[in-house]
């Protein structure tokens, strides 16, 4: 990792970093091999710094890696963690975030048993609660990012979200910001009406698929 982004995004004042891992590469043992790499670089930057790492394979977990790094990650204080990560909000004092959490972390495809309830809307109603209509309905949801349409540009962050919400069907949760000079950008979680929607921006989004 380069030490100019470390330095960027302020490493050496964090208390922790999390590396997650990309849940849609076709070489995941790569992927694995790749994050464990730069857990070294950002302990190798800032040795104080706690960091936590997604593996997306089991056996690539600390007790199947070579002696020598094993020695090396435990004394750097690192955590490792697979399709686990998910289940370490279940302890959280909000316990429906909680679920919420879960869902966005394994992303759930919408199979045949979330397909049901949209083919006859009445049946489920009748046999299944409205709550678990409803948490099945978002279960089958995943977040996505896109470039807002130019459109949108000049628009209050509320109200481009109510315009993709009831027009579209589509949740806007948060923005990418960026500063004047384009050098560091941040994510701003439902910013408010002080927030301008400008050209390129991209946004968050929860669907039910990447074609809505």
């Amino acid at each position: 990792m380069d030490s100019l982004d470390l330095s960027r995004v302020k490493v050496s004042d964090a208390d922790a970093c999390l590396v997650l891992a990309n849940k849609y590469s076709t070489n995941p043992d790569a992927e694995d091999a790749a994050n464990i790499m730069r857990v070294i670089s950002i302990k190798n930057y800032s040795s104080d710094i706690r960091v936590i790492v997604q593996l997306m394979q089991y056996h690539n977990k600390s007790p199947h890696t070579p002696a020598w790094l094993n020695d090396y990650l435990r004394g750097a204080g690192m955590e490792m963690y697979t399709e686990k990560l998910s289940q370490a909000f279940v302890g959280m004092s909000f316990p429906e975030a909680a679920d919420i959490d879960k869902d966005m972390l394994t992303n759930p495809a919408v199979g045949d048993a979330h397909k049901k309830p949209k083919q006859s809307s009445k049946q489920s109603s009748r046999d299944t609660p409205d709550w678990l209509n409803l948490y099945l309905c978002g279960a089958g949801m995943e977040m996505y990012t896109d470039t807002l349409s130019h459109s949108f540009v000049g628009m209050t962050f509320p109200e481009a979200a109510d315009l993709l919400f009831t027009r579209l069907g589509l949740l806007l949760l948060a923005i990418e910001l960026k500063d004047e000079e384009n050098r560091e950008c941040n994510i701003a979680i439902n910013p408010g009406p002080s927030c301008v929607i400008q050209p390129q921006t991209q946004g968050f989004f929860i669907a039910q698929s990447a074609d809505e």
